[in-house]
């Protein structure tokens, strides 16, 4: 049986340029591949653009340009750098492309008919930039430490998966497989996380809100 190993990156945001950032991580994705290829492993190396969402639809705005153009035009740029960098990748995914939303919609489907999907109404702090509902104890000084601004509060209908029912079944799993995470540093970070409720995931928005995504199956006004 032959062995493969799969890698991949983050799939970047296209609000903004291609910066070092993303090539110090696309360098680290290469280098993995090249080095597993020695020793005759089977490696997939993918990378791509994530170009659907709230602060995609703000970006575009702000360039007067139509969503789709404005993707186009930023996730060119990436697969330009990667090739200027002599990147070795087997595919650029781009989530406006048919072949992802059609499994979107596939994985979507199959996790609302188990039952693990439900629409509620939900008041909280939104930040923009991390495109989630955050706590207040995950900002500093009311502010979201990632983005330096402080979320927005909100009212609205969303749908959410079922996250806290697989809570003990993931911690679990963590633990059974010490492996399943690495290094041991961010394991255990998991495993504390995942010692109180981590609640329900919100997986929507309302389209008339963001227009900009990919519209649930069952549901076309929430994408």
């Amino acid at each position: 049986m032959n062995r493969t190993f799969y890698v991949t990156t983050p799939i970047y945001y296209v609000n903004a340029h291609p910066h070092i950032g993303h090539a110090y991580t696309t360098v680290i994705g290469d280098f993995l591949k090249r080095f597993y290829k020695l020793d005759e492993i089977d490696v997939h190396y993918l990378t791509g653009t994530d170009e659907h969402g709230e602060k995609i639809y703000q970006a575009a705005k702000e360039s007067s340009l139509p969503p789709l153009q404005f993707c186009n035009e930023i996730s060119k740029r990436f697969e330009e750098a990667w090739n200027v960098l002599n990147i070795d990748n087997d595919d650029f995914i781009r989530t406006t492309e048919e072949r992802h939303k059609k499994v979107v919609n596939q994985i979507l489907k199959t996790v609302y008919d188990r039952g693990d999907i439900y629409y509620d109404e939900y008041e909280g702090l939104y930040c923009v930039g991390c495109e989630r509902f955050m706590t207040e104890k995950e900002l500093v000084g009311g502010v979201c430490v990632d983005h330096q601004q402080p979320p927005e509060k909100r009212r609205e209908g969303n749908y959410f998966f079922r996250m806290e029912k697989y809570r003990d079944w993931l911690n679990g799993h963590i633990k059974d497989n010490p492996n399943f995470i690495r290094p041991v540093g961010y394991r255990n970070e998991v495993l504390g996380i995942l010692k109180e409720s981590i609640g329900d995931l919100s997986i929507s928005r309302p389209k008339e809100r963001v227009p900009w995504g990919i519209e649930l199956p069952w549901d076309t006004d929430h994408v």
